[in-house]
């Protein structure tokens, strides 16, 4: 793991950074000076062949190692491989298929505006339709469950219009099935009355009995 992370360090400062500066130096202070701007862009090109291609070869045994010593082997002064590689391999294979490559670009470039609206508008759909759901579900979010569950089978949303919830439906007493139950209600009655009153009189229970 720290090799790993070691490796993309110093990938990103002799890969990228410093040959980027020394680009830019090369760009500001020797604007007429053609190899040196020639051999820069070889050196990009090449960096971004080999990025559009990593998928592919990454999976290469200390691959991190190899592709740093390659791009030091191409911008070291002591070596500058840009130009080998260049002319060696990438130019031959990118003018054989240059005439099919531009015409799959220009294709391209023609279609770009269709596919960006396409992706924009498909982004904003799911975006819309995502940040809905969510509200639904923080605006169902309620310590009562009867209510969240209610509101969800009915398909409630926080912009439809406020309706009343339905009455719930009346609840059958316990004492319609279980006569004993009311036996024992009345006389649990009679007797918290008589203790409070002082003596107030038994009540009937349904059966007849006193108590």
């Amino acid at each position: 793991m720290l090799g790993e992370l070691l490796s993309r360090i110093l990938l990103l400062l002799f890969g990228y950074a410093m040959p980027a500066f020394e680009c830019f130096k090369t760009v500001e202070t020797r604007p007429n000076d053609a190899h040196m701007l020639r051999f820069w862009c070889q050196y990009w090109i090449i960096v971004a062949m080999v990025i559009a291609f990593e998928s592919v070869i990454s999976w290469m045994p200390m691959y991190s190692e190899m592709k740093l010593a390659f791009f030091v082997y191409l911008w070291y002064p002591k070596t500058k491989g840009s130009d080998a590689v260049y002319d060696t391999f990438l130019r031959p294979i990118v003018m054989q298929y240059e005439p099919n490559i531009e015409q799959r670009l220009l294709h391209l470039r023609a279609k770009s505006g269709q596919l960006l609206s396409f992706y924009l508008k498909n982004f904003a759909d799911k975006g819309t339709a995502f940040f809905m759901d969510v509200l639904r579900y923080v605006v169902s979010e309620k310590p009562e469950g009867s209510n969240a569950e209610r509101n969800k089978k009915s398909g409630w949303s926080p912009f439809a219009t406020k309706r009343r919830p339905p009455s719930p439906p009346p609840q059958e007493s316990i004492f319609d099935s279980n006569p004993d139950a009311a036996v024992v209600a009345e006389a649990l009655r009679a007797t918290i009355g008589a203790a409070a009153g002082g003596g107030a009189k038994p009540r009937r229970a349904p059966n007849g009995k006193h108590y």
